[in-house]
């Protein structure tokens, strides 16, 4: 289950405040609650920003050699001789303006019970922030204390109006040829030591993508790369010089005396086609890179995720940035995470270069779908059965990563295992004789990494379980949840509809329950209906009629709804997820009291270790809470 919190500025600036914000809070992209609040004028931040950006400009705050050309300027007017002084008060003016009480009650608040309601401090949300104009994308808004207080969240820029992007249609769920494709360009680099971001692409990347490296090409050269290339790219990632003013931006793409610099209205149409054919991410590691992302979506096109500098960047400071962002996404973290934990890994180099970890900035649209890393491909190994070549088991399982087994045992086990499964391959009676016996193993120590939370160990052994016993369902229903885990939807649909294919009921009830939240609402009735015909126990019944109540309920009809409810309560009458959502159906009729009961109920049959009962036990928390049953 995703959250996100969108931010919407409105109408405003600092000097006149921001009298409509909205704020909006959004369980699996479907609007739950919406708020409303405001920002009162704050000149003093736009002072501030404004001296920060001219100290940052003029090289004063740093010595350090910086992806940007630092010329003379005219700024020697400039009397601060402490950037660290004028940062902090700037972080300090942004923390007090955002904490100002109209916002406070009517936006954060609300932001934070929510938060609270459904996991704490440790759950991973985005928050989305709307803003009109893109010159208020340059403030630090990573100020906020919103933010220094929930960890595994991060502040996404986004233009207040967009349309989603058109994707390449594809046959049979099958992914995009960009997916697993990245592109490097190394622009003009000089006084910089690009190849150290070529290493960290190399180290990351290197044996499941496939990378091509251009250095310093010509406009046409890179125009020619996004709009010629047949498969195109899943990332851009450009490394190297560029600059801005207030119309637009520039990237310095080579050391040339002419034809140097390109700008996005140049590259439009190649990014346009790269949009459509599968770029998910653009990676723009040089200075002042922000107003490109401005650009683009002042040039009309619909804003992929981008990452990009909002201020000058030191060399070192973005290499570290680059490494420790392409280590996260190695390791699958979802892409805002990633960022997030990038950044905050920048704060080592606050006290040489005040505002270090707040230049890396995040902008996307939300009807982004996801940054999808998790089946990439790794290079092929093949080992001679009889007069062939069979794929080696690690090929098939693929995409093991960094956080592969990286211990003697779990590497015997891994290796044995699968050497195990290519000797089964090879004969059909030692695969019947051993197959059912080896598959429950492997099955096992999936699960016992699942637990451990290393998914891409799970996912390998659950994959080898289902190999070596093609018949067996099970490890294809914990697949399923570790993807749905993962929010990776088609696979843990994929692998939800091998494990009902096998004959595994509980499956049926849990894939009705992914269409549901992906609104595939037929398809979710379908998989319903063949439960009830083909299940045998009362628990699996009554998750398949809870999930249809569910369907009812999201349509609005509250009265099949509820009879739903109450007849999985009547078949198992400790199942808190049917209880939590009588309870809102209740709520939703006007019937306090009995929703009271359900509400208790909730938090009587659910178990805090189980996340979704643990957000039945938060929702029902909450609405005690306002009718004064619980403290």
């Amino acid at each position: 289950m995703s959250l996100r919190f969108i931010l919407g500025l409105g109408i405003g600036d600092l000097h006149k405040g921001f009298p409509d914000i909205t704020g909006e809070f959004q369980e699996n992209q479907t609007t739950v609650h919406k708020f409303k609040g405001s920002l009162p004028p704050a000149p003093e931040v736009d002072d501030l920003q404004k001296r920060w950006q001219l100290i940052c400009r003029a090289g004063k705050s740093s010595n350090i050699l910086s992806r940007i050309k630092v010329k003379a300027t005219g700024t020697t007017n400039i009397c601060e001789d402490n950037p660290q002084l004028i940062y902090q008060y700037l972080n300090e003016s942004m923390r007090l303006w955002l904490s100002s009480e109209e916002f406070y009650a009517g936006i954060e608040h609300n932001f934070r019970n929510v938060v609270d309601a459904f996991g704490g401090r440790d759950r991973c949300f985005e928050v989305f922030l709307e803003i009109k104009d893109s010159e208020n994308w340059h403030l630090p808004w990573d100020a906020w204390k919103f933010r220094e207080d929930y960890k595994n969240c991060e502040i996404i820029k986004s233009p207040s109006q967009y349309r989603k992007a058109l994707k390449k249609a594809t046959t049979g769920g099958m992914p995009l040829p960009s997916r697993g494709r990245i592109l490097c360009v190394s622009g003009n680099s000089d006084g910089l030591d690009l190849r150290q971001d070529e290493k960290s692409l190399q180290r990351s990347f290197g044996d499941r993508c496939e990378l091509e490296f251009i250095q310093q090409p010509t406009p046409q050269q890179l125009r020619d790369h996004l709009s010629q290339d047949e498969k195109n790219w899943q990332i851009l990632y450009y490394g190297g010089h560029s600059d801005s003013n207030s119309a637009n931006g520039w990237l310095q793409i080579n050391q040339g005396d002419c034809d140097n610099t390109v700008t996005i209205d140049y590259l439009k149409e190649g990014l346009e086609k790269s949009i459509f054919q599968g770029l998910e991410l653009l990676i723009l590691n040089s200075c002042s890179s922000l107003q490109l992302a401005a650009d683009l979506v002042a040039g009309g096109l619909p804003l992929p995720s981008m990452i990009v500098m909002r201020a000058p960047i030191p060399d070192k400071i973005a290499h570290d940035f680059v490494k420790s962002l392409f280590g996260y996404l190695s390791k699958e973290y979802p892409l805002f995470l990633a960022v997030r934990k990038a950044k905050d890994y920048l704060q080592k180099w606050e006290s040489e270069f005040p505002g270090a970890s707040a230049i890396p900035v995040l902008c996307q649209q939300p009807t982004f779908e996801g940054l999808t890393l998790l089946q990439l491909k790794r290079a092929r190994r093949s080992y001679p059965v009889g007069n062939r070549l069979l794929v080696s088991v690690a090929d098939v399982l693929g995409d093991t990563g960094d956080d592969r087994p990286n211990n003697d045992i779990s590497i015997f086990i891994s290796n044995l295992m699968q050497r195990l499964g290519i000797g089964l391959a090879t004969t059909a009676s030692s695969y019947m004789l051993m197959g059912p016996i080896l598959a429950p193993v492997a099955n096992q120590i999936g699960m016992e990494n699942h637990r451990q939370n290393k998914p891409l160990i799970a996912k390998r052994f659950y994959k080898l379980a289902s190999l070596i016993n093609l018949n067996y369902a099970q490890p294809y229903y914990n697949l399923a949840m570790l993807c749905d885990e993962l929010n990776d939807d088609l696979g843990a649909l994929e692998a939800m509809q091998n494990a009902v294919l096998r004959g595994l009921p509980d499956a049926s009830a849990q894939i009705s329950k992914l269409f549901i939240r992906k609104d595939k609402h037929q398809a979710a009735l379908k998989a319903i209906n063949l439960c009830l015909e083909h299940a045998k126990y009362d628990g699996v019944k009554a998750a398949c009629i809870k999930n249809r109540g569910w369907i009812r309920f999201k349509d609005k009809q509250y009265d099949d709804a509820e009879i739903d409810f109450k007849t999985a309560i009547g078949l198992t009458e400790d199942s808190p997820e049917s209880h939590c959502f009588l309870a809102r159906v209740m709520e939703t009729k006007g019937k306090p009291h009995e929703a009271l009961e359900h509400w208790k109920k909730t938090i009587k049959y659910s178990k805090s270790s189980v996340p979704e009962q643990d957000k039945c036990i938060q929702t029902a928390k909450q609405h005690l809470r306002i009718k004064g049953n619980i403290r």
